[in-house]
Order: structure tokens, then sequence, then C-alpha cells
């Protein structure tokens, strides 16, 4: 029975920390997303991989409208957990529209002390959605 409220527990805080993340994006409040990302952030989509800096960049481009998410997954493994959920976003970048389909999406939070920081996020979207 602890395992399963464990399990349950550790899935509501991966999508209450992906639906922070997606808000912050939202409110432009780029400190507070900076201090959730680990200085080693990695973020991949189809254009390549990009280190915190950059990704932070490409955050700052982004108008995001209203957000959906579907079908969570969510691994623990020590002291990280894994989540990979499909995402459907209203959203442009630099005011070209991007595709408001459901596309897969893929992240790595590590605790470090008492707080969750992302240190990988995978960006999914297929070249025909997006």
């Amino acid at each position: 029975m602890g395992k399963i409220n464990d399990q349950t527990s550790i899935e509501a805080e991966a999508k209450a920390l992906e639906r922070l993340a997606v808000q912050m994006i939202q409110d432009k409040n780029w400190n507070a997303l900076e201090e959730m990302l680990d200085p080693a952030f990695q973020f991949v989509n189809l254009n390549g991989a990009y280190d915190r800096e950059n990704a932070m960049t490409l955050m700052r481009e982004m108008n995001l409208g209203l957000v959906e998410f579907k079908d969570f997954k969510v691994t623990k493994a020590q002291d990280s957990i894994i989540i990979s959920f499909w995402i459907a976003a209203i959203e442009d970048r630099n005011g070209v529209a991007l595709s408001p389909e459901y596309s897969p999406r893929l992240s790595i939070w590590k605790k470090n002390n008492s707080q969750w920081q992302c240190i990988a996020y995978a960006d999914l979207i297929s070249a025909s959605a997006a």
C-alpha cells in the first residue's frame, strides 16, 4: 500500500512541476523559471540541443497561451523523476504560430536539497506538426 501512495504522491508532484513551469512561461516569470533549471540543464528539439542560457533565450521568445496536458507517465530513480507527457498549446515564437496539436515531451528533474530542478527537457513535436 505504501508503494502505491508513494507513486501517487510523486505523480502529483511531477504534474505540479510541469504545470508550474508552463505557468512561469505564460507569466514571463523568467527569474523563477531559471531557478527551476539546473545549471547543467539541456533542452533539445528538432533544431538541436541547447544549454541553459540558450534554452532561456528560446523560452523568452515564446508567447504561450492556453495549454492542455495528457497522458503523464512518471518514473522515480533515486533523487530524480522522469516525466513523459503530451502537451497541446496555443503558442507562437517570434510571431510564427506553432502547431496547437498534442505533441510528446520528456523532462528529467533532480532534487537538489529540498528543491526540484529540471536537468533535461525534450520537445518532441514532429516536423509535420510544426
